[in-house]
């Protein structure tokens, strides 16, 4: 099996472990296939990044807002079942060292944040559902609890579906439209949302400088071939594993 994965170079120059899975480590997400082949797929990508699969600490995703810090004593949660993964967060953070951050992801964007004045990582699964509900103002808010200055944080948005493939229904366009009206177009009677452009508005909104921003260009159902997309492919759809820590 290769080892490609997708990496940033805004935060390789950070002693950080981060990436994103592509589809050849196979599904990350535990519902569709045996857990057994679940577990073997996180181990063959946490091996790529050379890190322990139970270090890691993993979000049960709702598709809401909220964020949660968590510490060593979490490490393993979610790794080996759905059932003991962090409840009701689609956002994690961490202080310590040697916690490795998870989310699934297949159309929603990954959102890497670390500090490296306040040694602070977090992660944020962000889809449509989130980012009405401002999950990244939620993030932006959490951190400056801790201490952190957003002048200070360097972020990365991870592959997520583009505007041209994500037609919205009348009522969710309408949200769109309210709160970041230039995300939105309509065409020939279909709406479509950027929500990439969204985040960045939010980022923006945040006082986050843009050169502290890297943005993946990679569009999971663009690249059906590279990730997977629940837009191309359905609920059967195989998820990537989004993980960031900071090295011990």
């Amino acid at each position: 099996m290769g080892e490609r994965f997708f990496k940033f170079s805004l935060l390789e120059k950070f002693p950080l472990i981060c990436g994103v899975s592509t589809r050849n480590y196979g599904d990350m997400r535990f519902g569709q296939l045996p857990d057994e082949e679940v577990i073997k797929n996180r181990q063959q990508f946490c091996q790529s990044l050379k890190i322990n699969l139970d270090d890691l600490v993993v979000a049960k995703l709702v598709h809401g807002s909220k964020i949660t810090t968590v510490a060593k004593e979490e490490k393993g949660r979610g790794v080996r079942d759905l059932a003991s993964a962090i409840d009701q967060t689609d956002g994690l953070i961490t202080k310590e060292k040697g916690v490795y951050l998870m989310v699934t992801v297949a159309d929603c964007f990954p959102i890497f944040v670390y500090d490296p004045i306040r040694e602070i990582v977090g992660l944020v699964h962000a889809g449509w559902r989130g980012i009405i509900a401002q999950i990244v103002d939620n993030l932006l808010g959490k951190l400056k609890n801790l201490g952190s200055d957003p002048r200070d944080l360097i972020f990365a948005l991870g592959p997520g579906i583009c505007q041209k493939h994500f037609i919205v229904k009348k009522a969710v366009l309408q949200k769109f439209q309210e709160y970041y009206p230039s995300a939105t177009l309509v065409r020939n009677h279909d709406g479509y949302v950027d929500l990439r452009k969204a985040i960045l508005f939010d980022l923006k909104k945040g006082a986050v400088a843009a050169d502290n921003i890297e943005v993946a260009g990679d569009c999971p159902a663009c690249l059906n071939g590279l990730y997977g997309s629940f837009r191309k492919e359905g609920a059967a759809v195989p998820a990537s594993a989004a993980i960031i820590g900071m090295r011990e």
